[in-house]
């Protein structure tokens, strides 16, 4: 349910519009008439409207267009003009003022419906909270405290009965109780490659394949039988390797 400010000063048609409004299971915060009530309005209400429905021909010094940059600069809250005026003059100002729609009078309660629904649309892709960031890395145990091990500096991990070992590129490693499957969860897996029953390998640094094993960091990580077919379908390999 949205919550609406309807600005327009013909009275029929504010009340035509608060009851199209309403009957479409919104909430209309208020009715005004001028830009000065409908600024007064919104700064008197405990949050602000979801948007605002604005005539462009108001009473004052100040059109809806005015209104609508005040509106969005002030408190923001985006607008859907709801005018006669048509001409390209009065069209390009608008514009200026991005509102989320234009609804043409005479209205019926059809053409409002779907005004309100796409704009209240584009508002929700607008407003939507940003995707939370991947990690960069796991944080670890060592010792006293728990220290990040950055995706790009892990090599390869090995399964150590119910502990995890995690090797850097950097030389250091680490050892965690978590299982190897939970460990292997939370690596990105556009970056990782489980080769071996017991170990997973960062695609990015392996420099060789040497027989049934993969050279990482100068070491040699066993290649499993069953994991040939997977690790090779992520490998750049040439067609005249003899593999």
């Amino acid at each position: 349910m949205a919550q609406v400010l309807i600005v327009e000063d013909e009275f029929f048609i504010a009340e035509h519009l608060r009851t199209i409004v309403t009957g479409l299971g919104h909430h209309v915060v208020g009715v005004a008439d001028s830009a000065a009530q409908a600024l007064e309005l919104v700064h008197g209400l405990p949050h602000p409207p979801t948007l605002a429905l604005l005539d462009i021909t108001l009473n004052g010094e100040l059109d809806g267009i005015d209104l609508a940059a005040r509106l969005r600069a002030r408190y923001g809250v985006p607008c859907v003009f709801v005018t006669s005026l048509a001409d390209p003059e009065t069209v390009a100002r608008a514009k200026q003022a991005t509102p989320l729609g234009y609804l043409l009078k005479p209205f019926v309660q059809q053409e409002v419906y779907v005004t309100l629904e796409m704009a209240l649309a584009a508002l929700a892709v607008t407003t939507a909270a940003p995707a939370a960031p991947e990690p960069a890395g796991l944080f670890v145990r060592d010792h006293k405290q728990l220290v990040r091990v950055d995706f790009v500096d892990l090599c390869w991990l090995e399964a150590d009965s119910n502990y995890t070992k995690l090797y850097t590129c950097s030389g250091k490693h680490y050892t965690t109780t978590m299982p190897f499957k939970q460990v292997e969860a939370r690596l990105p897996a556009a970056a990782f490659l489980r080769i071996h029953k017991s170990h997973i390998v960062a695609l990015a640094h392996i420099t060789a394949l040497a027989g049934q094993a993969v050279v990482v960091a100068g070491h040699q990580v066993p290649i499993g039988r069953a994991y040939h077919a997977a690790l090779f379908s992520r490998l750049n390999l040439l067609k005249s390797a003899d593999l």
